[in-house]
Order: C-alpha cells, then sequence, then structure tokens
C-alpha cells in the first residue's frame, strides 16, 4: 500500500508537470506586445497594441485579449495581420474572425500560420475614468499549447475632451466649461444658461489707440469688456473667469503636432491662476497659442489649444479637469 500510494504521488506530480508545460513552454510558443498609444489614457479615446504571436510546431488556433474593465463599443481585434513590407508600408492580411463579448476579445485563426500579429483596440470606457485598467493577451495552438502575457497597469485620466469647438463673432460666441459647448444669445437664453457661461469670444482688429485686440476670449463680468467693444446681455450673470495664454505647448490629442506633448491630471492640479487675468487678447495659430483657464468658482479648470483662427472665427479643442 506504501509502495503504491508512492506510485501515485509520482503520477499525480507527472501529470501536474505535463499539464502546467502546455502553459508555461515558452521556447515552442511565445508572445509578445507593443503599446502603440503614447497618450495619457482618457475616457472615449483608444489604448492601441500590437499583438504577436509565434510557435515553433504546428498552428496557431485562437488569441484572445482580456481587459479588466470592460471596454466601450469599438473595442477588439482586426481581422488582419500586419508586417512591414520591404519598401516599409504595413500589409495587413485577413487571418482571422474576430469577436467582442463583454472583457474578452477573441480572434479566431481562418487561416493555417505560425505567426501574427494582430492590432487589439481597447476605447476607454466611462466606467473606467480615474481607474486603473489591464489588458491580460492569451494565445493557443491546435496542438493545445497556450502561453499568457499581462501588460501593466494604465491609469486612466479624468479629464472630459471637445474637440473643434467653433466660435463666431457676434453669433456663438459664449462658451460654457460645463457643458463644453458654444451658443448663441438666442441658445442661451432658450435653454436657461445666463448662468453657465463662462467665456466669451470676441474679435476686433485693433482698439482705438491702435493696440491689438485681435482675437480674443473675455469674461462676462471683466472690465475689459467695454474697452473691447463687446456688449455682454445685461441677464448673463457676471464672472470672472482667470485665464493664461501660453505659446508652443501642443497636446497631441487636441492639435495632432509632434513631438508628442501632453496636458494631464498633474499639470491641472499643480495649475495656479491665482494672479491670472480674466481675459486674453491677441490669440494667435503663428505662435500655436494655448489657454489655461480656471472658472470663476473653481470647480473647473481647462485647456484649450487654438486650432484656427481666421476672419471672424476661432475654433479651439479642449481637456476639461473636474476639481470638486
Amino acid at each position: 500500500m506504501q509502495y503504491l500510494s508512492k506510485v501515485l504521488n509520482v503520477l499525480i506530480v507527472s501529470i501536474a508537470l505535463i499539464s502546467c508545460s502546455k502553459d508555461i513552454d515558452d521556447s515552442i510558443l511565445t508572445n509578445d506586445f507593443l503599446k502603440k498609444t503614447e497618450a495619457p489614457p482618457v475616457v472615449g479615446e483608444p489604448l492601441d497594441f500590437a499583438y504577436a504571436i509565434a510557435t515553433k510546431q504546428g498552428k496557431l488556433s485562437k488569441a484572445t485579449a482580456t481587459v479588466s474593465i470592460e471596454g466601450a463599443p469599438g473595442t477588439g481585434f482586426e481581422t488582419r495581420s500586419y508586417y512591414t513590407n520591404s519598401a516599409g508600408a504595413e500589409i495587413g492580411i485577413a487571418v482571422a474572425d474576430t469577436a467582442t463579448k463583454g472583457s474578452v476579445s477573441t480572434a479566431t485563426f481562418k487561416v493555417d500560420t505560425n505567426a501574427v500579429t494582430l492590432r487589439f483596440k481597447y476605447i476607454i470606457p466611462e466606467a473606467a475614468r480615474g481607474k486603473t485598467v489591464r489588458v491580460s493577451f492569451r494565445a493557443e495552438t491546435k496542438e493545445g499549447l497556450s502561453i499568457t502575457l499581462s501588460s501593466e497597469e494604465y491609469k486612466v485620466s479624468t479629464v472630459d475632451l471637445a474637440r473643434n469647438v467653433v466660435m463666431t463673432n457676434n453669433n456663438a460666441c459664449y462658451f460654457s466649461l460645463e457643458t463644453m459647448k458654444s451658443y448663441t444669445e438666442a441658445q442661451v437664453n432658450a435653454n436657461n444658461l445666463a448662468n453657465k457661461i463662462d467665456l466669451v469670444y470676441h474679435f476686433k482688429a485693433t482698439t482705438p489707440g491702435g493696440g491689438v485686440y485681435g482675437h480674443s476670449l473675455l469674461s462676462t463680468g471683466t472690465a475689459s469688456v467695454p474697452l473691447n467693444g463687446k456688449t455682454i446681455p445685461a441677464n448673463f450673470e457676471k464672472k470672472s473667469t482667470k485665464m493664461e495664454k501660453k505659446a508652443f505647448i501642443n497636446d497631441m490629442l487636441l492639435s495632432g503636432i509632434v513631438p508628442s506633448t501632453y496636458v494631464d491630471d498633474t499639470d491641472f492640479q499643480t495649475l495656479n491662476l491665482n494672479n491670472a487675468a480674466d481675459y486674453i487678447v491677441d490669440l494667435r495659430t503663428t505662435s500655436r497659442n494655448s489657454v489655461f483657464v480656471e472658472s470663476a468658482d473653481g470647480k473647473y479648470r481647462a485647456y484649450l489649444y487654438i486650432n484656427n483662427a481666421t476672419a471672424t472665427n476661432l475654433t479651439f479643442s479642449m481637456k476639461r479637469y473636474t476639481t470638486k
């Protein structure tokens, strides 16, 4: 009985080792990934990965990506595998059927292959705001081998994005940090937003004395409003929104300009506009102007990148940070 017990123990250990070897034999089956997205993770934006798999024995059968927080619509694998040709161009070849259900995305290979590089896109959901997310990749072969690899944890920003907000002189010239939209006076009144307006756009080429105003952003309560020839409707709440103009700060998510720089949560947390003015004049795209803003009540801080400033229109994209 004692001998039989020893034999059984040896068999159990041997079976366990054989089973485990299918999950950890990285000399036969290998995988790696590259996070292609450089920007800090932001809700609504993608995290892009390239997932590479290769096996020395047999053929690949399936790849999966499991995320710690279920992604927004659009999350999943591409159906194609990519390689770079001699001219440096990326060429995609259809190799898999793909599906995403809940937190798991699957690519089932429909061609015989022993090496692929798949692209995986994770669209950051609202549920991940301010939290950390992780992606776990897994590959399997038709012979039953499998291998897994997990990413680090990525901290998702708490900021909100708004792109290509258009403001026009004496028309859609009122902007709310709360709604992140521009309005005409009629729209403000129709939607009871008279206490929600933080910025007023106005274009005026020069002051009576010859100074340059150009494209300006003003508070509804700034004393500079009369000097710039802009009359704020009497029913609008008079606020003093703090503003500071900057040059050559190019958040790539908003500007598309490389090399890549970004304004993140820490920048907003450490932002000090105590001595800032409540208006900005002479905004230009030639200096890649941007503006840091803080609402009168301190609830919102924002970074506005000026995308376009022509004739009597101003277009900007923004990140908004909520302090409380």
